[in-house]
């Protein structure tokens, strides 16, 4: 092939339409068909260097900004899932990440101690985001379980209460 030659896609073993030049890339100098178009060329990189490029990118990937200097830093809190999380990455129950849910924090601050392994923390109003002290209480995870079933079995009495007295429809 001659460099700069134009031909259709069916010649140049392609599918589809339009016309494609045999052109080296501007970085290894590797030949390969690119598909052309009015305005030009579709790319003078092949995919490989492409690839390459966009990680060295001081925006993009790996070697982006992180933590304050990230565009988007929050001061390293969030919300996940109804839960407030905090960076924390030294922390022992810290994620891969590096985030701690917050009840977790407080709940630990509150009693200056670290919570207990298989122990959870429990939000006594049921909002994952309420982290105050008095609506935090930990407690074993076997303990949670039936705690969840009692409550749910205390909601349902306090329901049927109501309907019969004709305050819930």
């Amino acid at each position: 092939m001659i460099i700069g030659e134009t031909v259709t896609a069916e010649r140049a073993g392609k599918k589809g339409l339009g016309h494609y030049i045999w052109q080296a890339c501007a970085d290894c100098g590797k030949e390969r068909w690119v598909q052309q178009f009015r305005l030009g060329v579709r790319s003078i990189r092949c995919q490989r260097c492409s690839t390459r490029l966009t990680w060295k990118s001081p925006t993009r990937g790996r070697n982006s900004p992180r933590g304050a200097a990230h565009h988007a830093w929050k001061g390293g809190r969030q919300l996940a899932q109804g839960y407030v999380l905090i960076l924390s990455p030294g922390h022992p129950r810290a994620d891969t990440d590096g985030y701690v849910r917050e009840h977790i924090l407080m709940w630990e601050k509150a009693h200056g101690k670290p919570l207990p392994k298989g122990w959870i923390v429990h939000h006594l109003n049921g909002v994952r985001a309420d982290n105050r002290p008095a609506n935090l209480f930990g407690m074993e995870g076997k303990k949670h379980r039936f705690l969840l079933a009692e409550m749910q079995r205390r909601i349902q009495e306090l329901e049927a209460l109501l309907k019969l007295q004709g305050q819930l429809l």
